[in-house]
């Protein structure tokens, strides 16, 4: 029976690291071998052969330099200059074909008549002062260049090269064949060790040892797990237990239930043996078992385990990770590839933190029990956390990991141990991790809470919003050219009555977190929408943000269309904002839901242009009418010669396609007297107004006077100056 079983049966912690010592041994022979079968490969071929043709081109060149003389600086002049070079080039016989170029652009090259034409680091990648190799038209060409004298001209001798390399490349893949074979040998000798040495103590990693049968009767138990369990005549099926991963198993205990993690042996006709330890004291079986270690994936198991550790009163880690940029990855690279990277970080995560939940597809739950070895990981996180998010190469294609992860220092100083209060808590570190980009993770401690209150709020949004908790406000935006409100942008309030702690931004991140947004959206669309029917007269346009949880519903443009003809308005009285930080990943189908809203007269306004990726490829390709100048460069836009060059850069763009530029944050008239000089089309900030109720912005269309707002700032600038007359302080 022994001799059956399998590979992964066998393996123990001795063996493995026997094993690994061994494979490494051999890896470096093989690589060491490799190394210098190829640089001998390399010198007898390459490195003779450029030096040979490298002498041959430097005396062809100085007898060239000294036949024409001064008349190579006319090379590109005279026409009749080159013909006589490259006939006095094929007269030496040297090489098989020639070349002159131009060492400028990187080498360019003088005629088209030739092997090579072009570009020389363009069309071939190579240098103009190095010998090279270039494929062209199935064949492979020794490139050997000099250059002609002091000049910026060079010569270049061309010989077939095709057999030559053929035959490095055959001796290339007889290195790579012995290698091959010399791998072979060395698992199949680790596969022979493993077997014969495994199975000598395969079993006394693990504490207890059962014989069941096929039902889970128990037939046999090992003194250990008869003296904790004796009450205990059955387990589950035994075909519910498998070879190469572990079941996690709660059972009653005289001190109380306890965690087990049980995993099968050989299963025979009538009967199978089952081993398994406590799951505080799991490192060694997860380590030495053959599979990637135990595989949850839901809430459950995860709050099990923590809640059992939490229950010895210490200290407990607890984690959540976020592999940000799987979803982006799917998407450019397809579900296969993203599974893959996501079972290397999975992995990655286990080596490290042992007790690993696979939550969804982008999100991994970790639990690390109090003790010494929490303190090392304590101490070692930095390091940890750049392996498990160090980039993964597959394929020929370097991938980032962009983690974001919140832990959770659990203790006696937590308001509560419970699972669902430190979730929260991790939860909440992640998310400060996600909104600041402050690190890549945060660990929460309860002395902390205060930095953390928002991210504990609890808001029923449905509730609010029946009763009237929620209200629209309106920012003016003034067109410079036509001196007058052209438009403005609707935001989203809480009403003061309400007492929210927390900023807009954090209430509707809040919204979005907790799905409760598109309800919001309803609202802020409606209510956005009404407005700009009552000013509908004055050939004014609404501007209604759009956030990406709202773009990517299920249905938005065909509600958001249904909604705008609900109150039968004009094309052009609405606009929707999009922001670009969430084009990278939803391009296509943001792409495919604005050519929709525009076609049905809603335009569309590029929101925050210039923070993100700014990628002339969105104003190229996306349906926008408008691009919104964040007003990051407008803030210094008196002093900063780089952002008065951005803005004038985007207004050019803007006009060269026929779009209009918005520009946000204007505070004082010299602000706008710049932009004006700039070239922006219209401005939105403080000095043309904050926002207001409805009433007051529907007011301000006809009463806005831009010279009386002009004036009032000069007046409070002037009354800031004057003295007031109280002694200087001594």
């Amino acid at each position: 029976m022994k001799s059956k079983k399998k590979f992964t049966e066998q393996l123990n912690r001795s063996t493995i690291f026997r094993v690994i010592a061994i494979a490494l041994v051999i890896v470096l022979i093989e690589v060491i071998a490799g190394i210098c079968i190829f640089t001998w490969s390399s010198n007898l071929t390459y490195k003779h052969d450029y030096l040979e043709y490298g002498e041959k081109s430097q005396s062809l060149a100085a007898k060239i330099t000294e036949s024409f003389g001064d008349r190579i600086d006319d090379l590109e002049k005279d026409p009749e200059v080159r013909p006589l070079i490259m006939q006095a080039l094929e007269d030496s016989g040297a090489f098989d074909d020639y070349v002159v170029l131009a060492q400028a652009q990187g080498g360019r090259v003088l005629g088209d008549d030739g092997i090579l034409t072009g570009n020389l680091r363009n069309n071939y990648n190579l240098q103009y002062n190095e010998v090279g190799r270039a494929a062209v038209g199935g064949k492979v060409y020794l490139f050997s260049p000099a250059t002609l004298g002091d000049s910026s001209y060079c010569i270049a001798g061309l010989v077939d090269y095709t057999a030559r390399d053929a035959n490095i490349r055959n001796l290339r893949g007889n290195v790579a064949a012995v290698l091959i074979v010399a791998g072979v040998l060395c698992v199949a000798a680790l596969v022979a060790y493993a077997i014969w040495n495994g199975n000598r103590t395969l079993h006394g990693k693990y504490k207890y040892k059962l014989t069941i049968d096929k039902s889970g009767m128990i037939r046999k138990r090992s003194a250990n797990f008869r003296t904790l369990f004796d009450s205990i005549a059955q387990l589950q099926p035994a075909s519910s237990f498998d070879r190469e991963s572990y079941s996690l198993v709660r059972l009653p205990a005289q001190e109380g239930d306890k965690l087990v993690a049980m995993r099968r042996g050989v299963m025979g006709k009538n009967y199978v043996n089952i081993y398994g330890s406590d799951i505080l004291n799991a490192d060694s079986f997860v380590q030495a078992s053959g599979s990637n270690g135990m595989d949850f994936d839901d809430y459950s198991s995860f709050s099990k385990v923590f809640e059992g550790f939490a229950a010895k009163g210490k200290r407990t880690l607890i984690g959540i990770m976020l592999i940000s940029n799987l979803e982006q990855i799917k998407t450019l690279f397809g579900k296969q590839m993203a599974q893959d990277i996501q079972r290397i970080v999975v992995k990655k995560v286990r080596e490290k933190f042992t007790y690993v939940f696979e939550l969804d597809f982008a999100s991994i739950g970790v639990v690390y029990p109090d003790g010494k070895k929490l303190d090392i990981l304590m101490s070692e996180m930095e390091d940890i956390y750049r392996y498990i998010s160090a980039p993964i190469k597959m394929d020929d294609n370097l991938f980032t990991i962009e983690l974001k992860t919140g832990f959770a220092m659990c203790d006696a100083s937590m308001e509560s141990l419970s699972f669902e209060y430190a979730i929260k808590a991790a939860e909440a570190a992640r998310q400060r991790v996600i909104d600041s980009n402050l690190a890549e993770y945060i660990i929460y401690h309860e002395s902390q809470k205060k930095l953390y209150a928002k991210y504990f709020i609890k808001y029923d949004i449905k509730q609010m919003l029946s009763e009237g908790a929620f209200e629209m406000e309106y920012q003016p935006q003034y067109n410079i050219k036509a001196e007058r409100i052209e438009g403005f942008e609707a935001l989203f309030r809480v009403k003061k009555s309400w007492n929210v702690n927390v900023d807009t931004f954090s209430f509707i991140t809040y919204a979005e977190r907790t799905g409760a947004m598109v309800q919001l959206g309803d609202f802020i669309f409606d209510t956005g929408m009404q407005f700009a029917k009552r000013i509908e007269s004055k050939n004014v346009s609404v501007s209604l943000n759009v956030s990406p949880v709202q773009l990517m519903q299920a249905g938005f443009t065909e509600n958001f269309i249904n909604l705008y003809k609900k109150y039968d308005l004009k094309r052009g009285s609405i606009c929707v904002e999009i922001t670009e930080s969430f084009l990278m990943t939803n391009y296509t189908e943001t792409l495919k839901k604005l050519e929709i809203l525009t076609s049905n007269g809603i335009a569309v306004h590029l929101d925050d242009f210039g923070t993100e990726y700014s990628s002339l490829l969105y104003i190229k390709k996306l349906p926008i009418s408008t691009i919104k100048i964040d007003k990051e460069f407008v803030k210094d836009v008196l002093n900063s010669k780089e952002s008065q060059a951005i803005i004038r850069f985007i207004t050019s763009i803007a006009k060269l396609l026929n779009l209009t530029t918005i520009c946000e944050g204007v505070e004082t008239p010299q602000e706008f007297d710049m932009l004006k000089y700039l070239e922006c089309d219209t401005i939105q900030g403080w000095l043309i107004g904050k926002s207001m109720k409805s009433d007051d912005a529907s007011a301000i269309i006809d009463t806005f006077d831009y010279k009386k707002v002009v004036e009032a700032h000069k007046a409070k600038s002037a009354a800031a100056a004057q003295p007031t007359g109280k002694p200087p302080v001594r």
